[in-house]
């Protein structure tokens, strides 16, 4: 669904030129313009990718016209394969830019959530697997590692490990910020911006940039398999501790905020 900050930044044609938005750079270099990119491009490079809903037809942005709740958007998508948008506002170009990067598990996502709400209207209620894929909608990340090492270390919160002792492990490792709520929020970044993480273990690191298909339909079968049934599924991620991804960060007393890197439940595993 959308949302929008309360003073949004004004449109910025460099907005992918740092780290956390490596994989939708090269879509962002073909909107690359003077203003906000209207809903015809970001439908023409639909178009140009043949993209698809979960029911096989094919995808369109349409303009919003009055606000929906979560029920009548994801239906939306679904029935009339036309995924509701709003013009010059940074949420919603962000869900676009993500629907380009990550089509099949964008779709999967959205079965999903139909799936979870299937109620009438007047008894929809959000259970566990539909908070879970909103979830990741919203504010997803995609950690892929040759090693489950550093999943583990950062699911248990041990992040003095996972950062500092064991920062090397984030050579074998990338990340991919799915959410398009937690890439709006990286316009403005601060410390405390946390992500819910899904690991893929992999054999080796796709390229630089544009995902790869195969990550893609990787990532639709965690959906479309339910193997994600609740939130607690997912694990905290804080963004700027990623190495690369915020200059403070570099020296270890970064990662001593326990506002920021909070502590695990003892006994955490």
């Amino acid at each position: 669904m959308n949302s929008a900050s309360a003073c949004p930044p004004p449109w910025c044609a460099d907005f992918a030129e740092t780290a956390p938005f490596h994989h939708v750079a090269s879509l962002a270099a073909r909107l690359a313009g003077g203003d906000w990119p209207k809903l015809q491009r970001l439908n023409e490079l639909a178009a140009a990718q043949h993209l698809v809903n979960g029911a096989a037809l094919p995808l369109r942005f349409a303009a919003q016209r009055q606000r929906c709740g979560q029920r009548d958007y994801e239906a939306s998508i679904l029935a009339r394969a036309e995924v509701p948008s709003r013009e010059r506002n940074w949420h919603d170009l962000f869900n676009a830019l993500t629907w380009l990067t990550f089509p099949r598990a964008k779709a999967a996502l959205n079965v999903a959530q139909c799936t979870a709400l299937v109620l009438p209207p007047e008894r929809v209620t959000r259970g566990p697997r539909s908070d879970a894929a909103t979830l990741f909608d919203e504010s997803g990340l995609l950690l892929l590692g040759t090693s489950s090492e550093l999943a583990e270390l950062l699911r248990a919160r041990r992040w003095q490990e996972a950062f500092v002792q064991h920062r090397a492990l984030w050579a074998g490792a990338r990340v991919y910020v799915f959410g398009h709520a937690v890439l709006e929020k990286l316009l403005r970044p601060w410390p405390g911006i946390t992500g819910k993480c899904l690991f893929l273990a992999v054999d080796d690191l796709p390229d630089p940039g544009l995902p790869a298909a195969w990550l893609d339909a990787a990532l639709a079968e965690v959906w479309t398999s339910a193997e994600i049934r609740c939130p607690a599924d997912l694990f905290p991620l804080p963004l700027l501790g990623i190495p690369g991804w915020w200059p403070a960060n570099a020296d270890a007393a970064f990662y001593q905020d326990a506002r920021v890197f909070r502590p695990g439940a003892a006994g955490a595993v």
